[in-house]
């Protein structure tokens, strides 16, 4: 394979980060595209042709959508047609949309949002024949997930808490599962698509392991590794779904499978941590 181009949106955010490092690697010719670069995806955007944009530019967080609807409602919908029509203006042969798993169950603003850009990018598929696909991401997670305050993932609030001999906060009953994947499946996923060699159409992916894990799961391992934390028992958070599970059945199908056992990677997240002295 020679060469490839493409523009990765979010450049600077934790998924896409390691993306255009992924991508730089293996020798593509990577364009970033990100507010921190001085790129705002809603504003007007320099022209180029490249073979693919991998569209990752979002307000994540179901907790802060709930918090600031409008907001990001305009930065993850409005962000998106915005890519979307500048795929067509551009004839960039593809884009790989980033949604969320969210998006199925729609009980919160950012599920809605990501669920108004799937459907568009479907329209753009069969109205423009952009070949884009939308890749649902279940709950993503890493040994190095960065610490962003309340609305950050479980596995790395918890990390945070371990790391700064805090209490670890457990919202609700522990009865609620999901579908963890690690982050390096995720980047693995994306280049498979782009490099694919049919169109997509506007389909949508599950991307995720298939098995589900409850909060009590979680924090069985965390006691067998540390276990003199303290724990702080709060209410279920509004927008949180009972479960989620990735069907991996069509990108399985297409030759994409993960890699990462979800509890073993789990678990060495919460190795090497120690826990610092008050």
């Amino acid at each position: 394979m020679g060469v490839k181009t493409c523009i990765v949106t979010g450049s600077s955010g934790y998924i896409g980060s390691r993306l255009v490092k992924k991508l730089e690697s293996k020798g593509w010719s990577v364009t970033k595209f990100d507010i921190l670069e001085g790129f705002d995806i809603t504003k007007e955007l320099l022209p180029l042709s490249v073979d693919v944009i991998f569209h990752m530019a979002a307000l994540p967080r179901v907790e802060y959508s709930i918090k600031n609807p409008s907001e990001t409602s305009y930065h993850n919908t409005y962000g998106t047609s915005r890519i979307l029509e500048y795929a067509v203006t551009n004839k960039i042969p593809r884009v790989i949309f980033s949604s969320s798993s969210a998006a199925k169950d729609m009980a919160s603003p950012y599920g809605v949002q990501k669920r108004q850009s799937e459907l568009e990018c479907k329209m753009y598929a069969e109205v423009y024949g952009l070949d884009v696909v939308c890749l649902r991401y279940f709950n993503v997670y890493s040994e190095d997930q960065p610490y962003g305050g309340s609305y950050s993932t479980v596995i790395s609030a918890w990390i945070n808490s371990i790391n700064t001999n805090k209490p670890l906060r457990f919202n609700g009953t522990g009865t609620d599962t999901r579908d963890y994947i690690h982050v390096q499946d995720i980047l693995s996923a994306n280049i498979f698509c782009a490099e694919y060699g049919f169109p997509f159409k506007g389909e949508i992916l599950d991307v995720g392991c298939g098995k589900s894990y409850s909060l009590k799961d979680i924090q069985k391992i965390v006691k067998d590794i540390h276990p003199t934390c303290e724990w702080d028992y709060r209410p279920p958070r509004a927008g949180d779904v009972p479960a989620t599970k990735a069907n991996i059945t069509n990108l399985s199908n297409l030759g994409w499978t993960s890699s990462v056992n979800a509890l073993k990677g789990i678990e060495n997240c919460f190795k090497n941590i120690c826990i610092k002295s008050t």
